[in-house]
């Protein structure tokens, strides 16, 4: 039986090798060194525990986390929490997301005498889940396998179920690397902005409104904007009112234009919230 190895900081070691961060393109040749560094190939599902054995890291703790999907307890040691009640995909990505916390940890400490790459804390965490679907979901086998299989919400549950991951971040990924006049859109049921600001907000008129969107780089369907409301009679709000899925053509109007598209929409559920989640096919660009 091999003893196990001795605790070696991931984030430390790349930078051992590989100098300071000075562009986002370091941050993701930190996830191909975790990967090749642990001789884990591009194949699904990514097995996150070949990377805790190889640095000596100790196997996540499931805890029960109230605000945080995950925590980076100690650096030093490597000890990362994660909310024990979340699905085993959505806990997969925050794991990823924490071995790139471990990379922002190192360059942090290490002070550097040049600057620092001017990085927000929100761009930070923004790069650290692109990491984390990164080392989860490798461009190199994945898009090969998306081209075959085309987007739809069909490709997007059965790449969901090879990556082990959930199907939202799946999706992103396809929209991210995937070819074709696609926007990923989800839908809220909530007041128009304004409607918000009263003291006395009228439920009546709560309607789906864009939550936030994706596009792939062929989108020519033109900017969709940020609390549009949709319909009460298309297929988005119909699988809202009934609960089902519903697909077909319709045409949606954006304000400043309207589209007209071949639509997938399938009701999810966000937290307490159940919301629509729509994929666009432009017909007509």
């Amino acid at each position: 039986m091999s003893l196990p190895q001795p605790y070696r900081h991931p984030g430390r070691a790349f930078l051992s090798q590989h100098g300071r961060l000075q562009c986002e393109d370091d941050v993701f040749r930190y996830v191909n060194f975790l990967r090749q560094e642990s001789g884990l190939g591009d194949e699904p599902p990514i097995a996150l525990t070949c990377i805790y054995q190889h640095f000596g890291m100790p196997e996540p703790l499931r805890a029960p986390l109230e605000e945080q999907q995950g925590i980076l307890v100690d650096s030093n040691t490597g000890i990362i929490l994660i909310k024990e009640d979340d699905p085993i995909v959505r806990q997969r990505f925050t794991e990823g997301h924490e071995l790139m916390e471990l990379l922002f940890d190192a360059q942090q400490e290490a002070r550097f005498e040049s600057a620092l790459p001017n990085w927000s804390e929100q761009r930070k965490e923004r790069l650290c889940d692109q990491g984390a679907a990164d080392l989860l979901m490798p461009q190199s086998s994945f898009v090969p396998k998306l081209n075959r299989l085309g987007i739809s919400f069909k490709t997007g549950r059965s790449l969901a179920a090879l990556y082990q991951t959930s199907l939202l971040a799946t999706l992103a990924r396809m929209l991210q690397y995937g070819t074709g006049n696609y926007a990923l859109v989800l839908w809220h049921c909530v007041l128009k902005p304004s409607e918000m600001k009263q003291s006395a907000p009228i439920k009546a008129k709560r309607k789906l409104r864009v939550c936030w969107k994706l596009q792939t780089q062929d989108w020519t369907g033109g900017f969709i904007p940020k609390d549009k409301s949709i319909p009460h009679d298309s297929l988005i709000s119909q699988a809202y009112i009934s609960g089902q899925p519903y697909s077909g053509a319709e045409t949606i109007d954006l304000g400043s234009t309207s589209i007209r598209c071949n639509v997938e929409a399938l009701p999810i559920r966000l937290g307490d919230r159940i919301s629509v989640l729509s994929l666009l096919h432009l017909t007509n660009g």
